[in-house]
């Protein structure tokens, strides 16, 4: 079986570089956030430097840097998941790389606002967005290689 990458694959690489662009910019939040309370750039919640903040303060920049680690922690799957998926089911990878991109703008606005229980309403696009691109990306494999 061979390979043909067609006009469709684009929509997977700009999925994929949306994704990066998107991490970077709740990084960039996350960074205005420490500037805004006035925190040294390598404060982190629990520390030294988060210690002068209310309760209220200390909440907000601890969702803003859960958001930020959730971005990074799935960012290799998703992004490399589209690529590899995309090379077998371009339309349906980007769609789900559509609905991850969504789902993770809903889930990190959600989180900031309403804390814990805003992750929900992200999740319900992330996960299924996940389970699709992981799921094309092996069916594909297996098939190629004649496994299925």
């Amino acid at each position: 079986m061979s390979i043909v990458i067609g006009t469709n694959y684009v929509w997977n690489i700009v999925s994929a570089t949306v994704m990066g662009l998107q991490t970077a910019a709740f990084a960039g939040c996350a960074s205005r956030q420490k500037s805004r309370l006035d925190l040294p750039h390598s404060a982190e919640v629990g520390s030294r430097a988060t210690e002068k903040l209310s309760d209220e303060e200390n909440e907000e920049f601890a969702r803003f840097q859960k958001v930020h680690q959730a971005h990074i922690e799935y960012l290799p799957l998703a992004q490399s998941s589209v690529l590899l998926a995309g090379l077998f089911y371009p339309k349906l990878s980007a769609y789900a790389g559509a609905a991850y991109i969504v789902g993770r703008l809903v889930y990190s606005i959600s989180y900031i606002k309403c804390g814990p229980e805003g992750r929900k309403y992200g999740v319900f696009f992330i996960c299924p967005s996940v389970i699709t691109l992981l799921g094309a990306s092996l069916y594909g494999g297996f098939k190629a290689l004649a496994l299925i």
